[in-house]
């Protein structure tokens, strides 16, 4: 694949965090670097971390699932991913202390007690896997540490914490979204987004297993691995092993590779009648949210009880509307009291948006991202081709009233 780069030599200072639209910065390519960079070499802690737990294969004491007190399960890959992809970007943005940051996880189960061993395997995943040489080559001025203690793990998980909001712009991370999906060795995705004034303007996606156009998402196969991203209205993805090759080929590295140049263009799947879409939705029923609205659907034959459904744990479903594998992925129930987080959602909507498709929630509205770090005012989620999304949305309004 053709190697692409930005004349960007210098580095961005920007931090990233403008007041008004007008003022975000004009050096896109510079930003979305950063967030391939971010999400692709974390990658590395998160594949290693699910080799280790493997199905089939002995667990380490420190690997498997842990139970968070809402009784989620998390692991130590969320936390590494998390402290991996903060430090990076406060490094590479220059926003350093002060970058915003609305990520998932945070310091609540440590605290707890008892978690010394995990604490020092999150360490050793950062010193294992963090590209020292990068960092210290394209930002020798950025203080970087050369090796990470506990005592940093529990400051980067910290600085998670952004309270979010519609003043100026911040980061949105998801460091593993579909947990159930990584720890049965199948689908699950790093997810991180810009978001510039209520709206996510920018984001990269890694999926690290997810197969080739048209393969089994159930599973996970030996050339899966895919990262998406959008900016300035393009939206491209690029294969993981692809983005590897990029940056391990860089001889003298430098801040700027130009993705977009890098990546295939997606695009949604061609219009067609609502009886005729293929569906995504989570591989555990449990997640199901939609099923409430599903069985209506195909009762009222608004959507054929024969409709193909791809089922996948994650963010990734996004990824598969905008490559044109899916068209609909729905979410939650219009009588739903559940209140979607803005980092299960931030990071696919303008992948999907920018390959031609629409994401909304269930009642048209656009998802408001301003609101903190929820989607308080929005009820479940639509993403669709833009002809399928017009289509289902009055019927999905029909038959709420009717309920």
């Amino acid at each position: 694949m053709k190697r692409a780069r930005s004349p960007i030599s210098s580095r961005v200072t920007s931090g990233f965090a403008p007041n008004r639209r007008t003022e975000y910065p004009s050096d896109i390519v510079a930003i979305l670097d950063a967030a391939v960079r971010a999400v692709v070499h974390a990658s590395r802690i998160a594949t290693e971390v699910q080799t280790r737990i493997r199905p089939g294969k002995a667990k380490a004491a420190s690997g498997g699932a842990i139970e968070k007190t809402d009784t989620s399960p998390v692991t130590i890959a969320d936390f590494a991913v998390q402290c991996f992809v903060t430090h990076y970007l406060s490094v590479a943005t220059g926003a350093g202390d002060k970058l915003r940051l609305v990520a998932e996880e945070d310091t609540a189960l440590f605290k707890e007690g008892g978690r010394d061993a995990e604490l020092v395997e999150v360490a050793k995943l950062l010193n294992d896997h963090f590209p020292f040489a990068e960092v210290a080559s394209i930002f020798p001025d950025a203080g970087s540490p050369s090796c990470f203690t506990t005592a940093d793990v529990l400051r980067l998980l910290q600085r998670g914490d952004d309270a979010g909001g519609r003043e100026g712009g911040f980061w949105v991370l998801d460091p593993i979204d579909g947990t159930k999906g990584f720890l049965r060795d199948a689908q699950y995705a790093i997810g991180l987004a810009y978001v510039d004034c209520g709206s996510p303007v920018l984001s990269a996606m890694c999926c690290p297993n997810l197969p080739p156009p048209g393969g089994d998402v159930e599973s996970r196969a030996d050339d899966a691995g895919y990262v998406f991203f959008a900016s300035d209205s393009r939206s491209c993805s690029v294969s993981l092993v692809e983005c590897h090759a990029q940056l391990a080929g860089e001889e003298s590295p430098d801040f700027g590779l130009d993705w977009q140049q890098i990546g295939a263009p997606l695009r949604v799947a061609p219009p067609c009648a609502l009886g005729s879409v293929v569906l995504c939705e989570s591989y555990e029923s449990a997640h199901r949210d939609g099923d409430a609205i599903l069985p209506l659907l195909k009762s009222k034959n608004v959507l054929s009880a024969a409709s193909p459904v791809l089922r996948l744990d994650s963010m990734s479903k996004y990824g598969l509307v905008a490559r044109g594998d899916a068209h609909v992925y729905l979410r939650g129930t219009t009588k739903s009291k559940y209140v979607e987080k803005i980092w299960d959602h931030a990071p696919g909507i303008p992948i999907v948006l920018a390959a031609g498709g629409r994401v909304t929630d269930l009642h048209g509205k656009p998802l408001d991202f301003g609101c903190g770090r929820t989607l308080c005012t929005n009820q479940g989620v639509l993403a669709a081709p833009s002809g399928v999304h017009e289509g289902m949305i009055p019927e999905i309004a029909q038959l709420a009233s009717a309920e």
